[in-house]
């Protein structure tokens, strides 16, 4: 992803000094910016950019086996540099739904081992992904599998939660799909057939789910499949920020969303963005005030980053939506942990730093969820820590402070 592309390339200098290897990137940020990728980091030989399975393995062809019937500048969704020069091949087309059905299962063998039970302890989850594309249009969101939902068949998608469950012990499963959950006729069936083949009864399972489509049969249908949790989008508490983001939904459809899944006592957690185009402190009060009222289970608030590849970072270079562009230093796109690297009009960096802040604690306190609370900051203490020594060093060289010093401040 764009923020771990700078620590992806020390990662691949330290490899080239031990190994005579060639280093391929994939993901997120070379799909965004292909060519800009190698250019800038000229540790990485190769790029691939899309869906990778196909682009991936006639590269290996290619490097490994030295075919004669393929070349580099033959492979689609290819990014690869000749001399001083780098070249970007002809995109990938996405895999179809049928040709979806056909890659294989993940090689998880190769990680956990000849272990059945690997994934038998009581935090382990199997990760999948069931689908792939996004037919919405969020200003912050990339899309990096493009615009068209595909979708795996019902069986396939039950046949690798099965061998999950065999192979590993899987007892619970991360439906890794931007949209899992929809309210049409493919989703209906694939619940279905879990709750045929007795799958709701070995494992249970979360997945992200957005407001406009939460439905008490939908949500109803799901907790019998097995759903035990779900991660909804809020992003903001107000309707004028929701269209301005392309959202697609409103603060009523979101609170009557959040009532369905808590009365089908399935846990919701919720997640929101502070920065967005036209923001104020008066629209990030509204947002602070309905992660409150909603009273999820737990909350996420992130600070606007333009990541490339979205709509929020072409108006950043525009200078649109109130935005200027501070820097394009990878290291810094971080929702959770950035320095300044958009500018809002009216908003400072340290003033979204405190609405931040403050929006876990209101959370938190207005709904008496003190344990709560608790087990959050102990669950990221390394991360507190992390923006503990930031926002000092921000006014001391963190090497000097002693330990006296930095007990002081922590108290």
């Amino acid at each position: 992803m764009t923020h771990e592309i700078v620590r992806a390339a020390q990662c691949a200098n330290q490899f080239k000094k031990q190994l005579k290897t060639a280093v391929v990137v994939g993901g997120c940020h070379v799909t965004a910016l292909p060519k800009r990728t190698l250019e800038e980091f000229s540790i990485f030989d190769y790029g691939v950019y899309g869906e990778g399975e196909r682009t991936s393995l006639e590269l290996l062809k290619c490097l490994q086996y030295q075919e004669p019937i393929l070349k580099f500048e033959t492979i689609k969704g290819l990014v690869f540099r000749k001399g001083k020069q780098v070249f970007v091949n002809e995109a990938r087309p996405p895999l179809t739904n049928a040709e979806l059905d056909e890659l294989p299962f993940p090689s998880f063998e190769h990680y956990y081992g000849n272990n059945p039970h690997a994934l038998a302890g009581k935090n382990s989850v199997y990760g999948m992904t069931t689908s792939r594309g996004c037919p919405y249009n969020c200003a912050f969101c990339m899309r990096a599998l493009g615009k068209t939902r595909r979708q795996r068949s019902a069986q396939n998608i039950c046949e690798e939660i099965e061998y999950a469950i065999s192979t590993y012990g899987a007892h619970t499963v991360k439906f890794d799909d931007e949209n899992f959950l929809l309210d049409n006729k493919k989703t209906r069936k694939i619940l279905q057939f879990m709750i045929d083949r007795g799958i709701h009864k070995k494992i249970r399972w979360d997945c992200e789910i957005r407001p406009d489509v939460v439905t008490p049969e939908l949500i109803a249908l799901a907790k019998k499949a097995g759903c035990y949790r779900l991660g909804m989008g809020v992003e903001s508490g107000n309707n004028k920020i929701l269209k301005a983001t392309n959202k697609g939904t409103t603060v009523e459809q979101i609170k009557m969303a959040a009532k369905i899944i808590k009365d089908a006592e399935i846990c919701l957690y919720t997640f929101f963005i502070l920065g967005h185009p036209y923001e104020t402190k008066e629209t990030i009060r509204d947002t602070v005030d309905l992660a409150a009222r909603l009273n999820s289970e737990t909350i996420a608030v992130g600070i606007m980053v333009p990541y490339p590849g979205t709509k929020i970072f072409d108006m950043a270079l525009r200078g649109e939506g109130g935005y200027s562009l501070v820097t394009q230093d990878w290291s810094k796109y971080d929702k959770y942990f950035s320095d300044e690297v958009l500018k809002i009009k009216g908003l400072s960096h340290k003033d979204l730093e405190y609405w931040q802040r403050r929006a876990y604690i209101t959370f938190y306190l207005r709904n008496f969820k003190i344990l709560g609370l608790v087990k959050y900051l102990w669950e990221r203490r390394s991360a507190i820590v992390f923006i503990f020594k930031k926002s000092v060093t921000r006014y001391f060289p963190f090497s000097r402070l002693s330990k006296i010093h930095l007990f002081y401040f922590l108290c």
